[in-house]
């Protein structure tokens, strides 16, 4: 369905999902390729990289750019009685997804991209992975930390409900999004229900002009930037340039980084294993129309 208008791309898309891809399916991805130094760079286009440090630095290079003042959110966490610091220190070294989406600490700007990273409101649309821009902060003007965060999602029935009942005035008249901080609880030893835990408050968001392929999952993108580059990974994982490449609606809107090849894309041969299970088991029992959709997807 996100491809629905291209049709090669769908075709060379289901290819590279099984790693059945042909040596022009390569050559047709690598002649998307771009460099930062082109004239036309779609320098505003999502950039999508398989690791977190590229992702990072990225960011962090278009939030330098901004003009406006820089706001600091810190997170303020309350510690459980009678645990040793050293447990602590760990669980604040773990990354974003191990303490319920909240950062220990979050620049950002008016202007900047951003993304949820966790569950506001299913019903509301305010769901982890959605992004917007920031469009204003407001902050407490006696110790001046900050205490909303206004932004403007791309999808505009994000939020929709909020702003209707809302009182704020500023988020009616600027149809913007008022965000504030949440409630987690983190535990010190996951997986143990009597396991202490430390509650953390903090801005659900992250800065969003580039992602991994992990946090794209479900975004539908009429232009993108895929990078080939590997930083720390000796390898892509199975079906990550799948994923990545994609997001995008079409051919045009897709755009790389670096140099693609074969041996990139990988299929996990237990997903295959169970595609052609699925179909064996459809032809022999249910040849009903869903049975038949089933034999298309597989290899």
């Amino acid at each position: 369905m996100r491809q629905r208008n291209d049709k090669a791309f769908i075709e060379l898309l289901n290819r590279i999902r099984t790693a059945n891809q042909t040596e022009d399916d390569i050559k047709v991805i690598q002649s998307r390729s771009v460099s930062p130094d082109d004239l036309n760079y779609p320098s505003h286009a999502l950039h999508i990289w398989a690791e977190n440090s590229p992702v990072d630095k990225h960011n962090n290079q278009k939030l330098e750019q901004l003009a406006g003042p820089l706001f600091v959110l810190k997170a303020k966490d309350q510690f459980p009685p009678n645990v040793k610091k050293q447990d602590i220190d760990k669980v604040l070294a773990r990354k974003r997804s191990e303490t319920g989406g909240l950062d220990l600490v979050i620049h950002i700007k008016e202007g900047a991209r951003v993304m949820l990273t966790s569950n506001i409101s299913i019903a509301d649309r305010l769901i982890n992975g959605q992004m917007g821009t920031v469009f204003k902060v407001d902050v407490n003007p006696t110790n001046q930390k900050p205490t909303i965060v206004y932004i403007k999602f791309d999808d505009p029935n994000a939020g929709k409900n909020l702003l209707k009942t809302t009182s704020n005035l500023l988020a009616r008249e600027h149809q913007v999004v008022p965000i504030e901080p949440v409630l987690v609880k983190i535990k010190i030893r996951p997986g143990k229900p009597s396991s202490p835990e430390i509650q953390r408050v903090q801005f659900p968001v992250t800065l969003a002009w580039a992602c991994t392929v992990h946090k794209v999952q479900g975004l539908t993108l009429d232009e993108v930037v895929v990078s080939m580059e590997l930083v720390n990974q000796r390898s892509f994982n199975y079906g990550q340039i799948y994923v990545a490449l994609s997001r995008a609606t079409s051919l045009q809107g897709l755009h790389i980084l670096g140099e693609i090849a074969s041996k990139h894309v990988k299929t996990n041969p237990k997903v295959l294993e169970e595609y052609e299970r699925l179909r064996k088991e459809c032809i022999v029992s249910h040849p009903t129309t869903i049975c038949n959709i089933i034999v298309m997807l597989s290899p």
